[in-house]
């Protein structure tokens, strides 16, 4: 490609990045005068009408780019990501396979370490970072990223060398000290003290690094014994996360309030699709409430593959209902007449390669709540676990973790509105599709695991094995914030955490109660 058709792609993604959509059209009309049969043009092409809220031409350019691709990791990289955007998970993952990383450059190799952790393939994302720590091994982040990967894969010891490693390189990033300070290990707290005091001192104020190193500060305090303390603490990061994200959280909270009240006020199809294959088990709730427990539960069973928490059902419910937005206006025209049946035959085309062989797999994105009766009607041969904690544990527990996609987690009053529209969205689906959902308990799951596990199976369809319920049995990668957690055996300490802070929560308590 010429330096001029180059600039004019750099420049239609800027704009693009910008959502300057006319400017981002006038480059790809520029770049196709230099250059129509690039691959190029069909990657903006498919960019540019995803963002003009066209999802399903975005997925058609997309794939018809790829036919152009020529064996090159950049442009592979180009491609991938353009494909997921689009929601053609299939063709992204077969030409990310496809293609050997062994000449990649640094930065096309990061993002291959990014794909393949998209795509479930953690030891793949954990040789790139190997190969990228060889050439730069003062970098802090890598060090994390590399600390990250070893935790899903359950090599715990390694995972806090690296969170240390990257601290000494890099004394405020907060991230890794966030990672080392929950990991359940026997671990040198004099050390990882002294590395969350300098990074506090090293830290911008009112930075997320300095909420990530609040965070472990509170988490160290709390294991400590010193409640009070930690409680400073705890209050310090999440009003420094809320200052960040306040704007988005009040977003999110209209959005889903609309939908709540579009729900109760329209009729839903009654589901009908044709069965499927493989089958998929939806585990979902609350963030925080017990669903990457189940899932691994699920996951030692024979007949089961562990997908973890997939963007998939709502990326496809945008490409039938041609819209990028589940909250627009053209979302809502669209859904009484939405093809149902087409949108399950699609959810399983882009997923099912997930199961491996097996005839069930999960997808345990907890957010999926929100959509639960929308996945009934297209997938009424799926099985949809409904994970549910008590009211007050479940939002202490989320209120003392620091998410990246949960921004409403930051503040009580906040959470106890965001709970609120979970529990009455929740009571609408299952009053639409009576016996649809179960509701798993997870008091029962973690005190009475075989009894609750059977009900479980039961409900799926599944045979009963001995053993499922053995956590520790279950060697899968897992990446969620649970990933140390379910190394553990199966215990009950997560329940009535909150109750040492009863007298902080109450506000929080008297919210969720009124609107119990």
């Amino acid at each position: 490609m010429s330096h001029s058709s180059e600039r004019h792609w750099q420049r239609g993604n800027a704009y693009l990045a910008q959502r300057q959509l006319a400017a981002a059209r006038i480059e790809l009309d520029a770049l196709r005068s230099l250059a129509p049969d690039d691959w190029r043009c069909g990657l903006l092409a498919a960019r540019l009408a995803w963002h003009a809220d066209r999802p399903r031409d975005a997925a058609g350019l997309a794939l018809q780019a790829v036919e152009l691709l020529p064996a090159q990791v950049d442009a592979v990289c180009e491609a991938v990501q353009t494909l997921l955007l689009t929601g053609e998970t299939q063709a992204a993952r077969r030409i990310f396979g496809e293609l050997a990383w062994v000449a990649a450059d640094p930065d096309t190799l990061a993002r291959g370490v990014d794909f393949a952790h998209r795509f479930g393939l953690h030891a793949r994302a954990l040789a790139g970072l190997d190969r990228l720590l060889a050439t730069y091994p003062d970098d802090g982040p890598l060090h994390c990223q590399r600390g990250l990967q070893l935790e899903y894969l359950g090599r715990l010891d390694g995972a806090v060398a690296e969170y240390a490693a990257c601290l000494a390189l890099a004394p405020a990033y907060g991230q890794a000290a966030y990672q080392w300070a929950r990991l359940h290990r026997s671990v040198d707290r004099a050390h990882l003290d002294a590395a969350i005091e300098r990074g506090l001192r090293a830290a911008a104020p009112g930075s997320r690094d300095q909420a990530d190193l609040e965070f472990a500060r509170y988490h160290v305090l709390e294991d400590a014994g010193d409640s009070s303390a930690a409680w400073r603490a705890l209050v310090q990061a999440n009003a420094i996360m809320h200052a960040h994200t306040g704007a988005v959280t009040a977003r999110q909270l209209r959005g889903l309030a609309q939908f709540d009240a579009w729900i109760a006020g329209h009729a839903l199809p009654v589901a009908g699709a044709a069965p499927l294959a493989p089958r998929p088990i939806f585990v979902l709730g609350m963030p925080r409430s017990g669903t990457t427990v189940l899932e691994r539960m699920l996951g030692n069973h024979s007949g089961v593959a562990t997908a973890g928490e997939l963007p998939d059902f709502g990326q496809q419910l945008a490409y039938v209902a041609d819209t990028a937005s589940t909250y627009s206006d053209a979302f809502y025209a669209r859904l009484p007449t939405l093809d149902f049946g087409a949108l399950g035959r699609r959810y399983v085309a882009q997923t099912g390669w997930r199961a491996q062989g097996r005839p069930w797999f999960t997808d345990k994105q907890p957010g999926n709540w929100m959509l639960a009766g929308l996945i009934h009607a297209a997938l009424p041969q799926a099985r949809i676990l409904h994970v549910v904690r008590d009211p007050v544990d479940v939002c202490f527990s989320n209120w003392r973790a620091r998410f990246i996609t949960f921004p409403w987690s930051y503040d009580l009053a906040t959470l106890a509105a965001y709970h609120a529209i979970y529990r009455r969205l929740m009571r609408r689906w299952q009053a639409l599709y009576p016996g649809s959902i179960l509701d798993v308990p997870y008091a029962d799951l973690v005190r009475q695991p075989e009894a609750t596990l059977r009900r479980v199976f039961g409900f799926c369809g599944l045979a009963w094995e001995p053993g499922c319920e053995d956590l520790i049995r279950n060697a899968n990668p897992v990446a969620t914030l649970s990933a140390a957690a379910v190394r553990e055996p199966l215990h009950a300490r997560a329940l009535g955490q909150w109750q040492r802070y009863a007298v902080q929560l109450e506000p929080l308590r008297d919210r969720l109660a009124a609107e119990a």
